[in-house]
């Protein structure tokens, strides 16, 4: 009996360790994923937000309201505004927009009607005056763009 038990653990064992260490994870590798984006692809929305790209330049027509906390109704008097950020999260909003205020910057939140917080940066009744605030800071942000109230 004792000889049954001895094997029937060896087995257990060699077992155990011929399984235990095999992924079970198959990788499947995609044709083209690595490839860079060569200009930037307004996102789909569900609502008929309106967005225009010519070349390098996105310019979206929406909805929005100050997000919550929001104070400086001011700024909503103007027809065009540069976003500098997007986020679903509104504490991610109040950080990029806490870190623009530091460096001087009188950056704001607004949400549109799909809930997303857009930190705007600047504000103006131009869209010349946009555009050369986005050529100015399109180093630090890349893919700023211009955002005009429905």
């Amino acid at each position: 009996m004792t000889k049954t038990v001895k094997i029937f653990v060896a087995v257990a064992i060699l077992l155990t360790s011929f399984t235990a260490c095999k992924t079970k994870q198959k990788v499947t590798k995609i044709p083209g994923a690595n490839v860079e984006a060569t200009a930037p692809v307004a996102t789909p929305t569900t609502t008929p937000a309106v967005a225009t790209t010519t070349g390098s330049e996105i310019t979206r027509n929406e909805k929005f309201s100050l997000a919550d906390g929001e104070t400086n109704a001011d700024a909503l008097k103007y027809k065009y505004h540069v976003v500098v950020g997007s986020f679903k999260s509104q504490v991610n909003a109040k950080g990029l927009q806490n870190a623009l205020k530091s460096e001087g910057n009188n950056a704001l939140v607004v949400i549109n009607e799909q809930g997303m917080f857009r930190v705007l940066i600047a504000s103006f009744n131009e869209y010349a005056q946009a555009r050369a605030r986005i050529n100015q800071i399109t180093d630090r942000f890349p893919d700023a763009w211009v955002l005009v109230q429905k």
